[in-house]
């Protein structure tokens, strides 16, 4: 049996704090869609390759074998991918709530899906080098790793570009899941340290940047510079999914009916096609049957000269 290092206790906290994350992850894609293009799904992802990672790195306790070594390290390498799709997927619903129809679903369709696809590709190159390495330290020394990790840098760059370009079109137009924005815009900082991270353990000569050195410095600076930042994009995305109508209201502050909440976000592609479709559009109306929580829902608004306390408006008089 090895000896216990800071890397298996993080290991066993990531375990728990995952395990807890893939259930809300799944929760929270049934009540916004299960569609990859919503983003939502890629909560449950991530959180699944952290389980993955945790227990290989906790295997490595019985086990002499490099297996569990490979695993561990190649599903550390896999962790960027689904949290940038997910910004993606955030990011693709904003634009949409702010833009008029059909710019809407084009923007959504077009542009945010010709970034996802590096992003994916990127995925891809990553695990073909990892795949590649004749043993876990070589891993970072592989040509489509490289490309990968560059590739994420890429596709970063043009989610703060989008991010900042559509703070000003919700100001513009005054209407927009505001929320969301800020959530995407909470993560920036802590997905920027991420690929930081990435960069210096493919380019540096720097050991202390290495997962596979296996030294404590490594895996102190490990934690502070990808765990605690993989795992506060987690709680801002969950949190921020848990607490977000599935539907915006209307220009007006009104509240969609049912009918058409389910209608707005079948177009804006939340259920997709085929058996996944079906299955999350029943659990979307299931979700839009429960009755809602007392006290839900009942934030003052200021957007319409008036304040909205449960159901009575109090407007302001038309002199002011």
């Amino acid at each position: 049996m090895s000896h216990f290092t800071v890397n298996d206790g993080v290991a066993i906290f990531q375990l728990v704090y995952y395990t807890i994350a893939l259930g809300l992850g799944i929760w929270v894609s049934a009540r916004h869609g299960f569609l990859k293009s919503s983003g939502w799904i890629f909560l449950a992802i991530f959180s699944s390759i952290r389980i993955v990672s945790s227990s290989s790195q906790i295997a490595t306790l019985t086990t002499k074998s490099e297996t569990a070594v490979t695993i561990s390290l190649i599903t550390g390498i896999l962790g960027l991918s689904p949290l940038l799709l997910a910004t993606l997927g955030i990011l693709s619903r904003v634009w949409y709530s702010f833009l008029e129809s059909p710019w809407n679903t084009i923007f959504s369709f077009g542009v945010i899906k010709a970034v996802q696809t590096p992003a994916a590709i990127a995925l891809i190159l990553c695990i073909v080098g990892a795949t590649s390495a004749n043993n876990p330290a070589e891993i970072g020394d592989q040509g489509p790793v490289k490309a990968g990790i560059v590739l994420y840098l890429v596709v970063f760059v043009f989610i703060l570009l989008l991010t900042a370009v559509a703070a000003v079109g919700i100001r513009m137009t005054k209407r927009g899941e505001a929320k969301l924005l800020r959530a995407v815009a909470m993560s920036l900082p802590f997905l920027l340290v991420r690929i930081i991270y990435s960069l210096l353990s493919i380019f540096s000569d720097n050991a202390n940047f290495s997962t596979a050195s296996g030294s404590w410095k490594s895996a102190v600076i490990e934690i502070f510079m990808v765990r605690i930042e993989e795992m506060s994009v987690m709680a801002i995305y969950l949190w921020v999914g848990v607490r977000q109508k599935a539907t915006p209201s209307n220009d007006d502050g009104t509240e969609r009916t049912m009918a058409e909440r389910l209608r707005y976000r079948t177009e804006r592609g939340d259920f997709g096609y085929g058996k996944l479709g079906l299955i999350s559009l029943a659990a979307n109306a299931i979700f839009e049957m429960l009755p809602p929580k007392e006290g839900a829902n009942q934030e003052p608004d200021l957007t319409q000269g008036g304040v909205r306390t449960g159901k009575s408006t109090l407007a302001e008089p038309a002199s002011r």
